[in-house]
């Protein structure tokens, strides 16, 4: 992860991220990091992927994320009552509200957010407890 994502998209501080009993990274969460790192992966985001000309993360994959979720499977969810009206689905860790415009969004367990509108190249990163 160092050296594929954390290093390539300008990471300013080294992360943690919790492992099973085999030292296995998990992959649902678990990681630590700083506010502003947690920022640079949303600008990632809002870049599609690529930092200074180079592509980290594929193109696809974000749009994937964002226009391939399961809005039935979403409708059909014990979190609806959290979004009222809003058009949702949740894929691969992110939740996106649909639309034109889509916002991608992480949720973390002690009050981390990640909010990402691309069309807008707005970032927001928050950590809290």
């Amino acid at each position: 992860m160092s050296e594929l994502l954390w290093q390539p998209m300008g990471a300013a501080e080294p992360a943690c991220i919790t492992v099973d009993r085999l030292g296995a990274p998990r992959c649902a969460g678990g990681m630590c990091t700083t506010t502003r790192d947690l920022a640079r992966v949303g600008q990632l985001i809002v870049e599609v992927g690529a930092r200074c000309a180079r592509q980290v993360v594929p193109a696809a994959w974000i749009e994937d994320i964002t226009r391939n979720g399961d809005a039935e499977a979403w409708n059909a969810g014990s979190f609806v009552p959290y979004f009222p009206g809003a058009a949702m689905h949740y894929r691969d860790k992110w939740y996106v509200e649909r639309g034109a415009a889509p916002l991608l969004f992480g949720l973390g367990i002690h009050g981390q957010n990640l909010f990402i509108d691309a069309k807008r190249e707005i970032v927001i990163a928050k950590h809290s407890s």
